[in-house]
């Protein structure tokens, strides 16, 4: 059979997907299939049994997308897209929480294997802050951050097993990044305090703009940095490139570390918690985050006015 414009299925390329050709196969080989399966029966029994087993086995790969790395104290049951590092001590270890596979790819190219975790989030996770315990513990990604940290939901201020130093939150510097780490930060305020409290969490500061002048490259995470640097270079303005960073995807992989990740280059914003403010701090979180959209349009309209023209977009 001669197919002119095959369509295949996936990146492998090991399958067609041309439904014209499907039937013209299965006419051509159903009937004398089934005539040979009634017919040698013994056979067809081995030929089921190991399909059977087959199906199982694809089944529990599913189910489990786990692997395994040891540490000092345990084994530790781990979801599989976590790209893990090498060093068995929690000291000076960190793990990025990065939105999409995309992201995520350029990160694991960019990390230093030996100290930093990469574990991608599957778009914007559960909003915690009013959602039952229930439909939390059986949140998936939730679940994914929970055993990557070696931490449980139901003993939200024992960490004495948190897997690593750093947590840092890293997103694109987009209206969507903005909120998938607004909804990062309520999880682990309301669901794992401890780890804010002692200073596990940080939120990765990725440059907005890059600008090209001859040889020399520099990275600016706002509009009044990048105003700055331009003023620096203005007798050659017109040898200047400016290029807009619209995610941590679009960054290749040495960008994403010199930018972002290298900790001699990046900059973090630690999330911090004042206890003397804790319960100011949990009405406004609850106000914000909450099913009632009324205490944010209030929220927004009182404070609206005292924000920078320039901020608002």
């Amino acid at each position: 059979m001669f197919v002119e414009q095959p369509q295949f299925v996936g990146q492998t390329k090991d399958k067609l997907s041309n439904l014209e050709v499907q039937k013209k196969v299965e006419s051509i080989i159903k009937d004398r299939f089934e005539n040979w399966l009634a017919n040698d029966k013994s056979r067809t029994l081995l030929l089921i049994e190991n399909l059977r087993m087959r199906a199982e086995e694809r089944i529990k790969a599913k189910q489990k997308k786990e692997t395994l790395r040891k540490t000092p104290l345990k084994r530790l049951m781990l979801p599989g897209k976590l790209a893990d590092c090498s060093i068995s001590d929690k000291d000076g270890t960190e793990l990025f929480l990065v939105e999409g596979d995309s992201a995520g790819g350029s990160a694991k190219q960019a990390r230093n294997r030996t100290t930093q975790a990469i574990l991608p989030l599957k778009g914007k996770i559960l909003n915690v802050v009013g959602s039952s315990n229930k439909k939390v513990s059986e949140n998936q990604e939730i679940d994914d951050l929970c055993k990557a940290l070696g931490v449980k939901l139901n003993s939200p201020h024992d960490i004495s097993n948190l897997r690593y130093e750093k947590i840092i939150i890293m997103t694109d510097a987009d209206v969507d990044g903005a909120h998938i780490a607004s909804l990062l930060i309520a999880l682990f305020h309301t669901r794992l305090p401890k780890i804010i409290e002692e200073g596990h969490l940080f939120i990765a500061a990725p440059p907005l703009y890059k600008i090209s002048y001859k040889d020399e490259i520099y990275y600016a995470n706002s509009d009044e940095e990048k105003e700055t640097i331009l003023k620096k270079l203005s007798s050659s303005m017109d040898k200047i490139q400016i290029s807009r960073f619209k995610g941590l995807g679009e960054m290749n992989p040495s960008q994403l570390k010199e930018t972002t990740m290298d900790i001699k280059t990046r900059r973090l914003i630690q999330i911090s918690l004042n206890l003397s403010l804790l319960k100011e701090t949990n009405k406004l979180v609850d106000n914000l985050m909450g099913k009632n959209p009324e205490y944010r349009f209030n929220f927004i309209s009182k404070n609206a006015k005292s924000l920078d023209n320039s901020l608002i977009l």
